[in-house]
């Protein structure tokens, strides 16, 4: 089941949890080539500049805890480096060909 995210107002209005934080940077972090990500930069059209340093909340539903929320600060530090970008004619699986 994938949960159900929305970008956090810039002012962080009615985000409760996030007051008492001293910085938004103690937040764990997401890269902005995440797919939750790309999906809110396609619908917001926003660039990477634009939504980077921007507050996701993320809400996760349980059977014990209901619905809970999470946050995560929108870094631009891509997912896979370049040089861990391999084609698929040299890796398999972790097994080199």
């Amino acid at each position: 089941m994938m949960p159900s995210y929305e970008l956090v107002p810039e002012d962080l209005e009615g985000e409760r949890a996030l007051y008492e934080l001293d910085s938004l940077q103690q937040l764990p972090q997401i890269s902005v080539d995440d797919p939750a990500v790309l999906s809110l930069r396609g619908e917001l059209e926003m660039s990477k500049d634009d939504i980077e340093g921007r507050v996701v909340k993320f809400l996760r539903r349980s059977v014990k805890a209901g619905i809970s929320p999470y946050y995560r600060i929108i870094v631009a530090s891509p997912i896979a480096s370049e040089t861990m970008k391999k084609s698929w004619g040299e890796y398999y699986y972790g097994w080199t060909l």
